[in-house]
């Protein structure tokens, strides 16, 4: 097979009605892409066994692989494996290898068995080779015929990146291009798309045959360098890491946290947040990172002004002059959740998220965040525009951002383009 090109179909009527967002499809294309491959389509069909059968038809004329994500557990509406039954012309049979195991599964989970006493999940089309799912009940399945490939996964997203990572990826590595395509990926923070591309646009006409692509979000912006040929890649993606040295926080990561996180670990240090804007998404992403109870102390969501006060020590007086929205309460806020939880750093937001509670003076998106460290308190402002939402990640984000550059010993001489003032005591 010379080339492979990918189709990802994504089944069930909840993603159609907007209930659930279909994450998983992305997931794919950007594991398909670590591979070398390249996805040329995504669907995304209802769990109908007709319907399921004319995507995949439609897959088969445009790529050679296609992976159906959803539709094979064991209720009614789970229709998949009966639809690649059809399509095949195969019979639907029990899979010895894996039927004990999933019987095990029902009983360790106190789930009954069918009248039958042969779950669905152990049944897939004749000829078919079953993937082991290691953190669920349905495993997927894998056919080829003709040149044809089609790899069905579970819809719940950890089971089917537990089958990808452990089955497909090894099963399609012996596919893998001989010319594979070369990528560096260089992950940044604090500076808009547009800026960087400003600040790289003199080195894109200096190598005209090497690709870059601007991947932005609300945690940064992602910049992936490609080419097809060993040619001056090397040279090419020193001089565009140089250009965003000062906002790379790494080549291989994509979650400052983790980064964040090892710095600590190095230093036997603690962290502790005080939120009020953020509404507990700053410590959620803290203890994303596994081991974070190493050096992550706790944090308190203190949104009311009496929280402030009760929990943190913010004092009246300071609340009254200035108000919650303002860089005094962020430094008191972030001071007292060192004090509280006895940490070495404290982080702290503070914001109008809106879309109420703006003023001439303060307007909507403002936040103050602010690092209470050892060295002293940092403080700084921005204004961010969004929905709630938005505004919630973009300032985790940016406190995040500034402990970085202070554990890293590189806040005072940082490069600012991220439009954030400090603020000064």
């Amino acid at each position: 097979m010379d080339t492979m090109d990918f189709v990802i179909i994504a089944i069930g009527d909840e993603l159609l009605s907007g209930r659930t967002i279909d994450t998983n499809s992305a997931w794919l294309s950007s594991q398909i892409d670590k591979l070398g491959f390249q996805t040329t389509w995504h669907l995304t069909v209802a769990d109908k066994i007709d319907t399921i059968t004319e995507a995949i038809t439609r897959a088969k004329r445009r790529g050679s692989v296609c992976i159906l994500s959803g539709g094979l557990g064991p209720t009614v509406d789970d229709v998949t494996i009966e639809a690649i039954c059809k399509f095949f012309g195969r019979k639907l049979l029990t899979e010895e290898s894996i039927l004990d195991e999933i019987k095990e599964k029902y009983i360790d989970r106190g789930l009954p068995l069918p009248k039958s006493g042969i779950p669905n999940e152990a049944l897939i089309p004749e000829r078919a080779t079953a993937l082991k799912n290691s953190v669920g009940m349905a495993p997927g399945i894998l056919i080829e015929e003709d040149g044809f490939i089609l790899i069905a996964l579970p819809g719940v997203p950890h089971e089917l990146k537990d089958i990808f990572i452990h089955c497909v990826a090894h099963f399609l590595e012996k596919y893998q291009p001989k010319n594979s395509v070369l990528t560096n990926v260089i992950y940044t923070t604090g500076i808009a798309e547009s800026s960087l591309s400003c600040k790289l646009e003199k080195i894109l006409h200096k190598f005209p045959e090497q690709k870059i692509a601007f991947y932005p979000g609300y945690y940064g912006v992602e910049v992936r360098l490609t080419s097809t040929t060993n040619a001056g890649f090397k040279s090419f993606s020193e001089k565009i890491f140089e250009i965003c040295k000062p906002w790379c926080y790494s080549t291989v990561k994509r979650d400052l946290p983790n980064i964040i996180g090892a710095l600590l670990k190095k230093r036997n240090h603690k962290v502790s947040a005080a939120e009020s804007c953020t509404g507990g998404l700053l410590s959620s992403r803290l203890v994303d990172v596994a081991g974070a109870s190493m050096w992550f102390e706790g944090g308190v969501v203190s949104y009311s002004n009496d929280a402030k006060v009760e929990l943190l020590g913010v004092e009246h007086s300071v609340l009254e002059k200035y108000g919650a929205v303002s860089g005094v309460v962020a430094s008191q806020m972030a001071r007292g959740s060192c004090i509280k939880f006895h940490a070495d750093y404290g982080l702290s937001t503070t914001g109008i998220a809106g879309p109420t509670g703006e003023s001439k003076e303060k307007p909507l998106g403002l936040v103050f965040y602010a690092v209470h460290s050892p060295e002293g308190t940092f403080i700084r402002s921005n204004i961010f525009a969004g929905g709630r939402e938005s505004h919630r990640h973009k300032t985790s984000q940016a406190v995040l951002t500034m402990l970085w550059l202070i554990l890293e010993g590189r806040y005072n001489n940082h490069i600012w383009v991220d439009g954030s003032k400090e603020f000064l005591l």
